[in-house]
Formats: structure tokens, sequence, C-alpha cells
């Protein structure tokens, strides 16, 4: 998406990608502290609606993802008090040390993201044509491979590589701050 079209973009536009960005984490922070499908599942919807309805509370220049992140907690919590009777449910204590690990996990995530861009701007245009087909606008392989006249598994080798020199980047890029 160039950067008129993201500037096009509405408040409520703009806040359904960032929702649809998090969703596989925010998934997983759920799913790690349920451990069930169908309750994670109920869990995150129940969460998408809260951050939708409480938009104008998120204050912007703030981290969308630990705000949603709480949202989450705080659905968990919700969910824990009205299923916990019917269920077998961990202590108050386990709870606390799996929370901590979530919010390391946001901080990592937090501290990840300008290492990323930075290694993304270093890409070839090619090679950063690819990741931003595949990855933020979601298109599958065959329709890239076909419209690169290569063949898919020349495609996928490609985003292998790219994906190893990205993580690479990323590591070392860590490093350098850390030394700091």
């Amino acid at each position: 998406m160039s950067n008129d079209n993201r500037n096009a973009l509405t408040g409520a536009e703009e806040l359904a990608v960032e929702i649809a960005r998090i969703q596989p984490r925010l998934y997983g922070f759920i799913l790690k502290r349920l451990a069930d499908r169908e309750q994670t599942l109920e869990v995150l919807q129940r969460t998408n609606l809260v951050i939708c309805r409480k938009t104008d509370e998120f204050h912007h220049g703030s981290s969308f993802t630990a705000w949603a992140f709480t949202i989450a907690k705080f659905q968990i919590m919700a969910w824990r008090k009205s299923a916990g009777a019917a269920r077998l449910v961990f202590t108050d204590q386990v709870h606390e040390l799996l929370d901590r690990d979530a919010e390391a996990d946001v901080a990592a995530v937090d501290q990840r993201i300008p290492v990323l861009n930075d290694c993304l701007s270093r890409l070839r245009n090619d090679d950063h044509e690819l990741i931003r087909r595949r990855y933020r606008d979601g298109e599958s392989i065959e329709p890239i491979a076909r419209s690169l006249a290569k063949s898919v598994d020349a495609v996928g080798m490609r985003l292998t590589r790219i994906r190893k020199q990205l993580a690479d980047c990323v590591r070392a890029g860590l490093s350098r701050e850390a030394a700091l």
C-alpha cells in the first residue's frame, strides 16, 4: 500500500488493519491461558469487540499491541470468573506467572519492530516487494509466482532465504542494542 493510500485510510480502517495485524498473537496469548480452542475463539471475539468499543480510549502514540493485550487479559479474567466454576482453573499465582511471560513477550516484540523495520529497509527492492506482497498483503505464493513468471518452489525458496536474512539481521540488531 502506498503512503498516499495509507494516508487515505479512515480511523475505522486503521483500527481494522491494526486488529487484523495482531490477531495471530492475540489468539496465541489467549490460547496459552485457556488451553481450549473454542474458549479461545470466544474470548478472542469478545476481546475484538471491546477493542472496537473502546477505540476512543486508545492513546495514539502508545503501543496498540500492549493496549490490546491488556484488554485480552481482562477478557480472560472475566471468562475465567464466569466459566471457572464449571472446570478446572489455575491458581492466581500460575496466571500471574503466565501474564509476566506475556508482558515480557509484548516488550520483546515492541523492541524488535524498529529493528525489523530497519532490516526491511535494507532489502533489495524486489525482495522487499516480495515480502510485502506475501506478508503484509497476504497474497498466496501461487499468484505471486505467476506474476513473476517463476515456479512456486522458486518463490518459496526465495522467501525462505529472505526470512533467514531478516532473522539474522534482527538478531544482529538486537545484539548491537543490547551491547549499548
